[in-house]
């Protein structure tokens, strides 16, 4: 393994405040700032990354650290433990007893690990070696003669290590705006214009979903209005008094068009308004569904018309070639009182999105859904019960 011999090597770090990963086959390293890279020129040549940490302080034991990694890693003839206990008898053979030969668990990850004086003496040398899916990785600091274990950035570094496949970004594809058709609309109002009976009227009602002005350049979103008007009577001193009757509100909810990385947190900007005497309460959950492609389209479609049942079932009857369903978070709300206008993000993490087998597809939904606070038999609540915003990401 040539990165595990290369020894006393001089970093020529350059200044940046760049954030990008450094990709070795399987395995992505993220430094983060303070750590430089070195010379092009000189990676280029050595076939390595070359870091520097150049501040110094208590937990780099006063000097500045320079790490080596190479950029591709070596494909083993034996496993992983046979590797391991070769490496050992390896670093044994050449260093003697100036090494200090273990096994460190960096988050998920366990490395074997040298500790060494430099060539030179100049240094401490700490050499780390790891095996991923039938391949060695190894990676190498320079530190202080006073360094007795690893450096905090270098332990932070490999903390930050992932392993497998490019994590894929979660693309909205879409918004649905979950509207129940015409003849199901007059029937959940009919039952408020039954419960009124003799005593009222309900004189007009309607709901309306638009997009927001600058829906695409700041992430898709779309606005939710409602209304329901009507009057009650009431006998004052011998003479019937209309009281007005009066259900209004409105939400806008706005979602990112891209969430990447692993568990990347995906935050819903919602603003409630109620312009009428009874408070609404928007609830904002995640639905993971995997299912065979046809019948998530068709469920898709299905809510567009105001029907969830769809995908309800499909969510709950997971093929078992699906990725496992991630632990599910309850939902969150955003309550607005009567007059009152509430502004608030609310975040959820994404899952990663690995690939599936063929004919399966895959989508994270955000669902935005309003309802009255209080009384379950409210005038209106049933109405608003089936009205929705559904963001609908695939990877």
């Amino acid at each position: 393994m040539r990165g595990l011999l290369l020894c006393g090597m001089l970093l020529l770090a350059v200044p940046s405040t760049w954030a990008e990963v450094l990709r070795v086959d399987a395995m992505r390293l993220s430094p983060e700032a303070p750590w430089q890279r070195g010379d092009a020129a000189q990676e280029k040549e050595d076939g390595l990354f070359l870091l520097e940490w150049p501040l110094v302080s208590e937990s780099t034991q006063g000097v500045a650290l320079q790490v080596t990694l190479p950029r591709r890693s070596t494909p083993l003839k034996a496993d992983a433990e046979s590797f391991h206990a070769n490496l050992r008898k390896i670093w044994g053979a050449q260093f003697g007893k100036r090494a200090e030969i273990g096994e460190i668990v960096i988050g998920a990850t366990r490395w074997l690990a040298c500790r060494r004086p430099a060539g030179d003496g100049g240094a401490i040398v700490f050499q780390l070696a790891t095996v991923y899916e039938g391949r060695a990785y190894s990676l190498l600091a320079f530190a202080s003669p006073q360094a007795t274990g690893l450096p905090k950035p270098v332990y932070d570094l490999l903390a930050g290590a992932r392993f497998g496949p490019e994590p894929r970004p979660w693309i909205a594809t879409r918004v649905i705006a979950a509207q129940p058709g015409h003849v199901a609309l007059e029937a959940l109002v009919r039952g408020d214009a039954e419960r009124l009976g003799q005593d009222g009227m309900l004189t007009g009602y309607g709901i309306e979903y638009a997009p927001l002005p600058d829906a695409t350049d700041a992430g898709p979103g779309k606005r939710l209005a409602w209304f329901m008007d009507g009057f009650k009577w009431r006998n004052l001193v011998g003479r019937d008094e209309r009281l007005p009757i009066s259900l209004r509100g409105h939400l806008e909810a706005r979602a990112p068009a891209q969430v990447e990385g692993v568990s990347a947190a995906i935050s819903i900007e919602l603003r409630v308004a109620v312009e009428s005497s009874t408070g609404v309460e928007a609830e904002v959950s995640l639905l993971d569904v995997c299912a065979p492609t046809a019948e998530l389209d068709a469920a898709l479609a299905r809510l567009e018309r105001g029907a969830r049942a769809p995908l309800e079932r499909l969510a709950r009857e997971r093929p078992a070639s699906c990725p496992a369903l991630p632990v599910t978070v309850p939902p969150k709300t955003l309550l607005a009182r009567p007059g009152n206008t509430v502004v608030q993000p609310l975040a959820f993490s994404l899952p990663s999105a690995p690939p599936l087998a063929a004919g399966l597809s895959r989508v994270q939904i955000v669902t935005v859904r309003p309802h009255l606070v209080g009384n379950e038999d409210a005038l209106g609540q049933n109405l608003l019960r089936q009205l929705g915003l559904y963001f609908v990401y695939a990877p």
